[in-house]
């Protein structure tokens, strides 16, 4: 019964509270109803629009429920879209030959999560002279001049609550560190700064380690050993993404660590990450709204598509969300279909649990 509570639990807690920011100097809004309805009240059924979905990498079962989405999402709106996904997270080389394609087969509008912040942009202002639509999603490109829009989620403030969470676990006093993933995104620098900005807080919290995993499970269980076998005396880590969570509770448990003796926290909220939270072996991930990114990435592409006088936020951010154990174990079948249709009015549910 578990895993199927919990793949739904995934949908629902996709999409949770929802905040107004502002960054990077484009015009920001709260990621709310209004907005995508907004979007869709733009896109009514059109054929013959090619939108090319770029995503990071295979390798990740998060972008693997993105991108299904984001297919269900265009074929609800007779688009037809090309989903174009690197297997590895740092192929800068095949995500920029992925958007060179897209130009090529004269795509109208190109939707595209960053492998590298500033190393994309080249190609992207390649497609923006073609006349090509741009829609930035989760990860940033660095240069906003070249995008039309960016959909994502707050990763700063979500890094915050995963610092902030650790650093009232252990009252504001103890040894902790920070599992990063690729600094040349946007999201590793951005979960980083929320993370430290939490920890700076309490004076009595000192980061003893922070090291990089690129976003992989084998990677960070081996910088999970070398921190633990570094710093015995560390109570809590947070890895910045749940790949890497994972691979960090293996790397614990094969330290012979207890769930009392160290904090573990992950980010992203896939399905092992939730799974490890239900068992106890992860204390508390931060959900990241995936499946409405990838939603609305296509949603607002296809309408800037059908009306250049379309208008719209330039940026539209998603507030994400602490699960801690204990919300997790709280839920029943009941309260977890609940809590997802009410978040996904626009769509509803269906057997798969979207």
């Amino acid at each position: 019964m578990k895993k199927r509570v919990v793949s739904i639990l995934l949908t629902g807690m996709a999409v949770l509270s929802l905040a107004a920011c502002t960054s990077n100097g484009l015009e920001a809004a709260s990621a709310t109803n209004d907005n995508a309805k907004e979007a869709e009240a733009g896109t009514e059924k059109k054929e013959g629009i090619s939108v090319y979905w770029v995503g990071k990498t295979l390798n990740n079962p998060w972008w693997i429920s993105v991108s299904d989405f984001a297919q269900q999402t265009a074929d609800n709106l007779g688009v037809d879209l090309t989903i174009a996904i690197p297997q590895e997270e740092v192929d800068l080389e095949k995500q920029v030959s992925m958007i060179e394609a897209a130009i090529e087969k004269k795509a109208d509008a190109i939707v595209v999560s960053a492998a590298s912040s500033d190393g994309v942009i080249p190609a992207i202002k390649k497609a923006r002279e073609a006349g090509i639509k741009i829609v930035n999603f989760d990860t940033r490109i660095s240069d906003t001049s070249v995008i039309d829009a960016f959909v994502g989620g707050d990763d700063v403030a979500g890094a915050y609550k995963a610092g902030k969470y650790i650093c009232e676990q252990l009252g504001g006093e103890g040894e902790v560190a920070i599992i990063t993933g690729l600094m040349e995104q946007s999201t590793g620098v951005d979960r980083h700064a929320g993370f430290m900005q939490a920890c700076a807080e309490y004076p009595g919290i000192k980061v003893v380690a922070e090291q990089g995993a690129e976003w992989s499970s084998d990677k960070a269980a081996d910088v999970t050993t070398n921190i633990l076998t570094a710093n015995p005396n560390v109570k809590a880590i947070f890895a910045c993404n749940d790949q890497m969570a994972v691979g960090m509770v293996n790397a614990a448990k094969a330290a012979g660590k207890k769930a009392d003796d160290l904090i573990l926290v992950g980010y992203d909220g896939i399905l092992d990450a939730v799974n490890m939270t239900m068992d106890g072996d992860l204390d508390a991930f931060v959900s990241l709204p995936n499946l409405d990114e990838g939603a609305m990435g296509v949603k607002l592409a296809t309408a800037l598509v059908m009306n250049s006088d379309y208008h719209y936020d330039r940026e539209i951010l998603y507030d994400c969300t602490l699960v801690t154990g204990e919300f997790v174990d709280g839920l029943t079948d009941q309260t977890i279909y609940e809590y997802a249709a009410e978040r996904f009015p626009l769509r509803g549910l269906t057997e798969k649990g979207y």
